[in-house]
């Protein structure tokens, strides 16, 4: 039988256990047994269809809403990458995955992690050369890719190629294969804001981040602005240029390049939402929502959410119901620089909001809403190491959130750093989980041709994520 028929039967019984453990299916408990008689017959069949797989005396467990801290500083590929080899070298030792930062952003597909930028005032004396403590030099002028598959970074761009010099707290989506990073600002943050779109391809082979030839009436250069592509319009709502905080909405119709503002809030003559940064947004087909944010003196609450109705171009305010099992108010507290991704589920469009701070405090917990019911659930299973803020999430179409850098509170200090987490914020499908425990058992698989993994049994999804 084919190794990744036999996992999946394997990890069947697992699966079950889990949604077991978590949701109490007990007519599940008769195919757990059905299938337990056959268990120990594949695990040997598949021991012995692969040496490798042998070897390896750990054993995979999947771990749903539990935050796992992702170890690629030990991967034994990281510093043979062939795809960052020679850039890897120019730049010096240590540099086989970014630096400890904030500001950042990233991306995800369901095979690498991407991410822009950063800030980190303590940087400069790291770089290259003397540049006498140059204030440019505390900003991440790169663009890196982590391969989930492989566990390891690979340095994309760097300061030798076209990069834009605003590079803390830009908005960066991916759509499709494309990469989207808007706006931004250099240091010290407001001096240099942009209102420029750049994109590229990874696929491709990125050589620069090309800036997008637009036309229209673009937003005022700013930066902690958020973006979601909806209908064939990419929307840049809110932002900073240091002085002044808005929630005005542009729109780049993106077939034509061509931007328009389509609303500028006006609170003198109507209940218009307050100006933001750092605020997160979520999506319908017909509405977005706007999460969190604040200015230099304020943060703005959850309990009371501005929706902007794209049909109607007005917005409304959604009150959010309170998780009845959580402590009260049963709602997360106002923040901002926090992190929000939103994922599918048969229960509808669910966002996920982790950490951030509101000036005086910091978080480490993790609240879902559901945007079909606006009801708050406080994830119990699931919580930051730490306080985090400025930092950066995506999410897989499966629903496995990663999150990279920030700022750690501690011991009453604030540091910057480079781990990465992630945390499966939903049961994804068996298939999932199997590729999942495959990967685990043979490190080597990467390293197999598209022929050899799909005669292997393999699903084509999955041989597409090892050869994006």
């Amino acid at each position: 039988m084919r190794i990744f028929q036999l996992l999946v039967y394997k990890l069947l019984a697992r699966a079950i256990d889990t949604v077991n453990r978590y949701f109490d299916v007990r007519r599940l408990h008769y195919i757990r047994e059905v299938l337990e008689i056959n268990i120990g017959t594949l695990v040997h069949q598949l021991n012995e269809s692969s040496p490798t797989m042998a070897k390896r005396k750990a054993i995979y467990a999947f771990r749903p809403f539990e935050v796992c801290d992702v170890d690629y500083r030990s991967s034994n590929s990281s510093s043979s990458s062939s795809g960052s080899s020679s850039l890897t070298s120019r730049l010096g030792t240590g540099r086989h995955f970014p630096k400890a930062r904030s500001g950042h952003r990233i991306v995800c597909s369901d095979s690498s992690v991407y991410c822009f930028g950063g800030f980190n005032p303590n940087n400069s004396l790291a770089r290259d050369g003397n540049h006498d403590q140059r204030e440019d030099m505390y900003l991440f002028q790169e663009l890196w890719k982590y391969d989930m598959i492989r566990k390891e970074w690979t340095l994309l761009l760097d300061s030798n190629n076209d990069l834009p010099a605003e590079l803390a707290s830009n908005a960066m989506l991916l759509c499709g294969e494309t990469i989207m990073v808007f706006g931004g600002t250099g240091y010290p943050f407001g001096v240099n804001c942009s209102n420029r779109l750049h994109v590229c391809v990874p696929r491709r082979g990125p050589k620069d981040l090309l800036e997008v030839e637009v036309k229209g009436d673009p937003p005022p250069p700013q930066y902690g602005q958020a973006i979601v592509i909806n209908d064939n319009y990419l929307y840049s709502i809110g932002g900073t240029n240091g002085f002044e905080y808005t929630l005005d909405i542009h729109r780049l119709h993106l077939p034509s390049k061509t931007w328009e503002c389509v609303y500028e809030c006006n609170q003198n003559i109507r209940e218009d939402p307050s100006g933001r940064y750092r605020h997160e947004l979520a999506h319908d087909d017909s509405k977005i929502y706007v999460i969190g944010g604040g200015t230099s003196d304020a943060v703005f609450i959850l309990s009371n959410i501005p929706v902007y109705d794209i049909k109607a171009n007005k917005w409304e305010y959604m009150v959010t119901k309170p998780d009845p099992l959580a402590n009260s108010p049963g709602i997360p507290t106002a923040r901002k620089c926090h992190s929000c991704v939103q994922i599918r589920t048969e229960q509808g469009l669910e966002v996920i909001v982790a950490g951030g701070y509101d000036g005086v405090n910091y978080y480490n917990d993790i609240w879902k809403l559901s945007l079909s019911t606006m009801q708050w659930k406080k994830m119990q299973k699931s919580q930051l190491p730490y306080p985090l803020f400025f930092h950066d999430a995506a999410v897989t179409s499966d629903g496995c959130m990663h999150i990279f850098g920030g700022i750690r509170y501690n011991n009453n200090t604030n540091v910057r750093t480079d781990t990465l987490y992630r945390m499966w914020t939903t049961i994804p499908r068996l298939s999932v989980i199997a590729w999942e425990a495959l990967l685990h058992y043979i490190p080597s698989l990467p390293s197999r041709t598209k022929e050899e993994l799909l005669e292997a049994g393999i699903p084509r999804q999955f041989v597409d994520r090892v050869h994006e």
